[in-house]
């Protein structure tokens, strides 16, 4: 992916995916089947730190298909990777064929945690787990395929009713900001040779 005819936003830049694919009607990230955690996730060590520091009341929004006990939360290994801020990453552990925070129902343990103590709901989740199916890899922010095709929430096509950036707009401010999310806005409609209301399928 040459970077020189990406949009850069701040140290970032911004796949034309995009841009150039998005959903359908019947397709939604919001629709997530949390199956993107089910092997686990990755996380800065700092952010490990951070759940770790708030163990105990991640513990109280644990069910009994997860174990509090937290030496079982995170993989001893450290990898480097300088995509995290840290330059290290350390991965969540499995635990009944699921990421440990994940519950029966579906939902992360540490978001509820988050939202039950009256903080923003990504609060104390890991960034690349409040991302997906959004990646960052080498200062490129686009899409991860890995369940293209399989899940609904994670699949995106080239025919679509909701370009990729807006579907994906909570979490592209909350990497961004307000001010990077309006750079995306106004890049979208000044590549469009025709008003965005006719050129979106």
């Amino acid at each position: 992916m040459a970077e020189e005819n990406l949009l850069k936003v701040k140290q970032y830049y911004i796949s034309n995916d995009f841009f150039e694919k998005g959903y359908s009607a019947r397709n939604s990230p919001c629709a997530c089947t949390s199956k993107c955690c089910y092997d686990g996730v990755w996380a800065d060590v700092n952010e490990r730190d951070v759940v770790l520091a708030e163990k105990e009341l991640i513990k109280q929004f644990m069910d009994e298909t997860q174990t509090t006990n937290d030496s079982m939360w995170f993989e001893q290994e450290i990898a480097d990777d300088h995509d995290f801020p840290s330059g290290k990453a350390v991965g969540t552990q499995v635990y009944n064929d699921k990421c440990v925070f994940l519950d029966m129902l579906g939902r992360c343990s540490i978001q509820v945690a988050s939202m039950e103590s009256s903080r923003h709901k990504w609060a104390l989740k890991p960034l690349y787990c409040i991302l997906f199916p959004v990646a960052v890899s080498n200062n490129v922010i686009g899409f991860d395929p890995m369940l293209q095709g399989e899940q609904q929430c994670c699949t995106i096509s080239s025919v679509f009713e909701t370009p990729l950036f807006v579907a994906c707009k909570d979490e592209l401010t909350y990497l961004l900001g307000e001010d990077g999310y309006e750079m995306l806005e106004k890049y979208y409609v000044s590549s469009r040779t025709i008003p965005v209301a006719e050129k979106v399928l």
